[in-house]
């Protein structure tokens, strides 16, 4: 129940594009998420295995950021951007992988209550300049030149 709460209540908070007032969020969200079929030059390389519903919006998102490939956290082999689950990892532990330059992507951050601090004691950090919010899962990273913000963004369910 809590879950279905939590996903009820993002969708009325959380906006489409219109709304998105960072240049860097609004061009992925335009170019990328709320389009129906983005096409990317080079597909991001997924973890083997990796079956999140939400696997194709997140290739094409790494995709547009010119991410090769994701990596599994705690497999860190030359990649910048890692999957992580939450659950056997702290807060301090995922804020370190942002420092060193990583795009950190959490999987179902309000699975339950106990997930959704975590995630926003890391959208909170002072470290973690963007967190983009799209329900199903979590993207935080650094942006020099950026100030703080978090953006919820609607999913886009047409898109499975």
């Amino acid at each position: 129940m809590f879950y279905i709460w939590k996903q009820i209540t993002h969708f009325f908070v959380s906006n489409s594009r219109h709304g998105t007032h960072s240049p860097f969020v609004y061009a992925l969200a335009d170019q990328v998420i709320y389009v129906p079929s983005a096409t990317c030059r080079q597909r991001t390389i997924l973890p083997e295995g990796f079956s999140a519903g939400y696997r194709d919006l997140l290739a094409d998102i790494l995709s547009h950021w010119s991410i090769p490939n994701l990596t599994e956290y705690p497999e860190l082999v030359n990649t910048s951007a890692v999957w992580v689950t939450q659950e056997p990892f702290t807060v301090g532990e995922l804020v370190e992988l942002v420092g060193e330059g990583k795009i950190v992507i959490v999987h179902e951050p309000y699975r339950t209550q106990h997930s959704l601090k975590k995630w926003q004691a890391l959208c909170h950090d002072p470290t973690i300049v963007i967190s983009i919010d799209l329900f199903h899962f979590g993207v935080v990273l650094q942006r020099t030149g950026q100030r703080k913000e978090h953006f919820f963004l609607r999913y886009p369910y047409w898109r499975h």
